[in-house]
């Protein structure tokens, strides 16, 4: 089954255009995201389920993850979408608006097999319920935050920085690492202001999130930069690592500062997010 440990970025792309298809398949994205509901209208939702079966063999020969947000199981669109995703076969799907673990359980049933799901988190109720659905089947591999939605639902105003919706962030984040999930942060609305984007995805990554979903292409390198360990911060695992060993272990102090074996663990977490072997 397809593994999310190593995704940094995450690409919306539309379903029914071709063309941005067959865009991504060259564009810096860890995993691609092909949205079927809110990206796309109504009139057409059968194109967006033709076109990414054609599109997907040419995504996927990338060597990256492919996921679909079909259409949310309880809508009318959902049965005619899991035959075409059976008939596509991507790694899994993207469940928007989940907020029960009924709705892992249609797309469950609907899509046998098919691979990962993950819940989208995009309201008060989907927040509370976070870790129910962050346990409620082994298929679910990580939760994804959508903050545009949570905030039209919960009545908030967000200002520079949004600490008014850290809360609900941080409520997800702690729902799937205590179920040892991966979590992926809601994408900025920017495309345009790119040191805007880095403060998101920075801000994201001190959360604890261990990557951020994109609107745009232009997005990627500042999004993939934030959650990627800098060479200083790579430099730094190695000395810990070094320490710990030199002291064999235990509690030592450093320059008026102790460590212990918690720093040993986020170092080694450090090198294998930059894919360095200890």
């Amino acid at each position: 089954m397809t593994e999310l440990s190593r995704i940094r970025s995450i690409l919306f792309v539309p379903g029914d255009s071709a063309k941005k298809l067959s865009r991504s398949a060259s564009l810096p994205a860890d995993l691609i995201l092909i949205d079927w509901e809110d990206a796309v209208a109504e009139a057409n939702k059968p194109d967006a389920r033709s076109v990414t079966q054609r599109a997907l063999p040419s995504i996927r020969g990338e060597g990256r993850p492919v996921l679909v947000r079909p259409n949310s199981p309880t809508s009318a669109w959902f049965a005619e979408d899991c035959a075409a995703l059976r008939r596509s076969q991507p790694d899994g799907v993207v469940i928007p608006k989940c907020e029960s673990v009924g709705d892992v359980d249609l797309a469950a049933e609907g899509l046998p097999g098919l691979g990962i799901i993950v819940p989208l988190i995009e309201s008060p109720l989907g927040v509370l319920r976070a870790a129910e659905l962050a346990s409620c089947s082994d298929r679910v591999k990580a939760l994804l935050f959508g903050a545009e939605d949570y905030c039209v639902e919960s009545r908030i105003r967000r200002t520079e920085g949004e600490p008014e919706v850290t809360f609900a962030r941080s409520s997800v984040v702690n729902a799937a690492r205590a179920m040892r999930k991966q979590v992926f942060d809601s994408p900025p609305m920017q495309y345009e202001d790119l040191a805007a984007v880095r403060r998101a995805a920075t801000r994201g990554r001190q959360l604890g999130f261990t990557g951020q979903a994109a609107i745009h292409p232009a997005q990627l390198p500042a999004i993939n930069g934030a959650y990627s360990p800098s060479a200083a911060e790579v430099e730094e695992a190695k000395t810990v690592l070094r320490r710990f060993e030199e002291h064999g272990g235990g509690v030592y102090s450093v320059q008026g500062s102790l460590e212990d074996y918690p720093m040993v663990r986020e170092a080694l977490a450090v090198l294998e997010r930059a894919g360095e072997s200890t």
